[in-house]
């Protein structure tokens, strides 16, 4: 006898209690990753902290946010990304889900590497994320672009992007 899973509405899970634990909604089913590692918060940190000192020079809003931070992809696909960028001013005090599609996602990846790297893309993609990074432990960043985000490339020394002028991560640093 196989007993039938209910699926959770977007509604229920928005009525969840708030938590600082990185919780995400696809397609009816409620995903809890593992608590991220050291590396995977050191990691995270600064990738954010160099995004945002970029964001501080250029001449129009650009929102820099870091999970977990809700992100409505689509109605019922509600995802933590590591960081995002938003080519937008997000107000201080925006309550819930934002419904804006961020340009850019991160994901670092450490513990649920087939979940970031090929169940959150697909989902970034049909959403029209404009670029996606997966940061690798073992040194190096893909920057996925294009249509559907098929196109990547595999960064081992100075991450540059088109997406963001100016901008410039080497890697060698971010993973002294």
């Amino acid at each position: 006898m196989t007993t039938a899973r209910s699926l959770v509405t977007e509604a229920e899970f928005l009525s969840l209690p708030e938590t600082m634990q990185r919780i995400e909604l696809i397609d009816g089913e409620v995903y809890v990753p593992p608590s991220p590692t050291y590396w995977h918060q050191e990691t995270q940190w600064r990738i954010i902290t160099s995004l945002r000192q970029w964001a501080a020079t250029q001449s129009h809003p650009i929102t820099v946010c870091h999970s977990p931070l809700d992100v409505r992809f689509a109605p019922g696909r509600i995802l933590q990304p590591d960081g995002f960028v938003l080519f937008s001013a997000l107000p201080p005090t925006h309550i819930g889900p934002i419904d804006e599609i961020p340009a850019l996602c991160i994901e670092v990846l450490s513990t649920s590497r087939a979940h970031d790297r090929v169940t959150k893309r697909a989902i970034y993609a049909e959403a029209c994320v404009r670029e996606l990074w997966t940061v690798e432990q073992e040194g190096f960043i893909e920057r996925w672009s294009g249509d559907s985000l098929s196109h990547g490339e595999t960064v081992h020394d100075v991450l540059r992007s088109p997406l963001l002028p100016g901008f410039e991560l080497a890697l060698p640093t971010l993973f002294a």
